[in-house]
């Protein structure tokens, strides 16, 4: 690419999920308020735990977790938002066995991790959900299955992730 700058041309710029963006700054990620209102509907009737959240910052990556509850039945969701320096890649899943590609997260240019490679939308969402990966950025959501949370789908928790990450965009 030296060369080519060198003698004027421009290189074509490239997209897709191999393209992996800066990371965003650790102020760039939202609140735990923000991101309940990208996730709608699937923390409607659920307390936020931690209105802040709660926040990791190491050498190699940052996050924020958001939890809501609801105390009289025993729902619980969580959200994870991880920025990592080193990014899981598709060729990385894809090795490992764990890459879903999936239209909805293709269009923002990235990918679903997920156990076996495997992701059938109209089970129900567990302790362990789909990883939505776009570059440097990877939203998790994961429920207890009980209660108000009883009935999230997989479906829905990629759709929520890829909601937290067009709130980031």
């Amino acid at each position: 690419l030296v060369a080519l700058a060198a003698c004027g041309e421009t290189p074509a710029p490239q997209r897709g999920p191999a393209v992996i963006s800066a990371p965003p700054p650790p102020e760039a990620l939202p609140d735990c308020d923000e991101i309940a209102n990208a996730l709608g509907e699937l923390v409607a009737g659920l307390e936020v735990v931690d209105p802040a959240g709660t926040r990791q910052d190491t050498a190699d990556a940052f996050s924020l977790s958001c939890a809501w509850r609801r105390a009289d039945d025993g729902a619980a969701l969580g959200a994870i938002v991880i920025v990592d320096q080193q990014p899981l890649t598709e060729a990385d899943m894809r090795r490992a066995g764990l890459y879903v590609d999936d239209p909805r997260v293709a269009a923002l240019g990235g990918f679903i991790a997920y156990p076996e490679g495997r992701l059938d939308g109209a089970e129900i969402l567990g302790p362990v959900g789909p990883q939505v990966i776009v570059g440097p950025v990877t939203v998790t959501l994961a429920a207890n299955a009980r209660g108000a949370v009883a009935d999230v789908t997989l479906t829905q928790a990629v759709d929520g992730a890829v909601a937290v990450h067009r709130l980031m965009r």
